[in-house]
Formats: C-alpha cells, structure tokens, sequence
C-alpha cells in the first residue's frame, strides 16, 4: 500500500516537474513606456520561421522571459516560462535535410533587436540574418536566443545536415 502511494506520488512529481513552468508578475500602474503600449498584449514572445530552400517551418518556443500590457487589469505584467528538456520539445524530429553550403533564413514575426544562434551545447554564430551550416554533420540541434524590449525568447529546432 505505501508503495503503491509512493510511486503515486513519484508519478505525479514527474509529471509536474517535466511541464512548462509559468509564473505571472504584475507591476503596478503608472507611466508606461513603448514596451507598455497597450498595443503589446502579446503574453509570448514573436513566432520565428526557419526557412530552407523556400520551404518553412516553425521553430519550437522553449523558455521565455516576457512583459506586456494586460488590458483587464490596465497594468503591465510579466510571464516566466522555464525551458523544458529539448528532447521533450522536439524528440527525434530530424529536420529539414540539408547540406554544408546551405543558407538557412530565420523570420521572426516581429525583428528582434538581438539575437544568438548556437549549435546546442556550444558557442553561438554571429547574429546575422542568415545561418551559415559548416563543419556539422547529421541531425543538429540549434537553439537561437532572441531579445526584445519586451523580454526574451529561446527557440529550438533540427536541421539534418549531409
């Protein structure tokens, strides 16, 4: 009987432990600036397309950092969302096949002011517009690190690279 409500309860703790974390913040009224607009009710940060030889797909959102104007309470609020584990995120998608001279676009549905991209685990490419493939092989997973005046965002996604 214990054993049956220890694992239980070890179920439960799993469970809980591997979902998406969001806390809300919210900050008093009062002068707002342009990240405050009522305009930027957005609870999340901006989509981003990855782009592969004119075809597109979108990058999965992971952990996030955001404020914006909640407009039932006519202030300004803020979400944390925690990162979850990349292989919970995307599993073992592979990705788009490409090759070493392939050029990868991101579209972010609104331009960020800063970006990173990295190859998971390592340091981050210049933040160009374009992600140039080189010296990678096999399924790769990138992570691109993106900022705004409203917060920040974390974005995965696979690319399987000849």
């Amino acid at each position: 009987m214990k054993t049956n409500f220890l694992l239980a309860m070890l179920a439960i703790f799993m469970i809980v432990g591997c979902s998406q974390e969001m806390e809300v913040i919210k900050y008093e009224k009062g002068n707002r600036t342009s990240a405050e607009s009522p305009k930027n009710t957005s609870q999340k940060p901006p989509n981003l397309k990855i782009s592969v030889n004119d075809k597109e797909f979108v990058a999965a959102l992971n952990g996030y950092s955001w404020s914006y104007y909640d407009e039932a309470e006519m202030s300004m609020a803020g979400i944390e969302a925690e990162a979850i584990p990349v292989s919970d995120l995307i599993g073992n998608h592979e990705g788009p096949v490409v090759n070493s001279d392939t050029s990868i676009e991101l579209k972010f549905e609104e331009k960020p002011t800063f970006y990173e991209v990295y190859v998971l685990g390592s340091v981050p490419f210049n933040g160009g517009t374009d992600l140039i493939l080189n010296k990678q092989i096999g399924r790769t997973v990138y992570e691109v690190k993106a900022t705004w005046e409203q917060g920040t965002g974390y974005y995965v996604f696979p690319l399987t690279i000849e």
